[in-house]
């Protein structure tokens, strides 16, 4: 199964068990009236406004070796590698990045995502952190970004070094790394937030 098709499955499981939580007992007194959608109440609150977690983003310092501790310590799933991002605009390549990453299935439709760390990145000493941004899952991306921006965040533009920058929503092409066959396309964009944490709104 594809990294789309399995994400998507992943989400909708988490979606419906978080739903059925939320819904009132089920009476099986004949006299009791069929209670319809509407008259259930208002959706839960991330459902009405479309968002949720999508992942979390960790850098690495040796990709193949954090991969196997989430598989060994966690039982989590390698869905996808991915070696090169490139972003497009217009139908124009503007971004390139070498970026190398994975995604792991965490399980209740949760990402681990990780990145391989710059060459000349310290390891964290308790002052700093691996943990990079959280992704936040967007059904409409442009929406999302100009509603952080009106409520005060701030853009948070990413460069890849060679001139081209990646600077609000826009598609990306994460690239397969072999085994995996088959690029993920997706729209995101990364705002800053209040404490000057990264947020990356992925539409899904």
């Amino acid at each position: 199964m594809n990294f789309p098709t399995r994400m998507t499955l992943c989400v909708a499981s988490c979606l419906m068990s978080i739903c059925a939580a939320a819904q009132p007992a089920h009476h099986d007194d004949a006299s009791s009236p069929a209670v319809t959608s509407e008259a259930q109440g208002p959706k839960p609150i991330h459902l009405l406004h479309g968002t949720g977690l999508h992942h979390i983003n960790v850098a690495a310092f040796d990709m193949d070796e954090t991969i196997a501790f989430y598989e060994q310590a966690f039982g989590f799933e390698l869905l996808f590698r991915w070696d090169g991002v490139d972003a497009q605009r217009g139908g124009q390549i503007h971004f390139r990045n070498p970026l190398r990453g994975a995604q792991m299935d965490m399980g209740d439709g949760q990402i681990l995502e990780i990145i391989s760390a710059p060459d000349n990145a310290g390891r964290p000493d308790g002052s700093d952190a691996s943990l990079h941004h959280i992704g936040l899952r967007v059904s409409d991306l442009e929406a999302a970004y100009d509603r952080a921006l009106a409520a005060g965040a701030k853009p948070h533009p990413i460069e890849d070094g060679k001139g081209g920058i990646w600077d609000g929503p826009t598609t990306i092409t994460l690239k397969a790394q072999p085994p995996f066959e088959r690029s993920f396309e997706v729209r995101a964009a990364h705002v800053e937030g209040p404490n000057g944490e990264i947020i990356e709104l992925f539409e899904s």
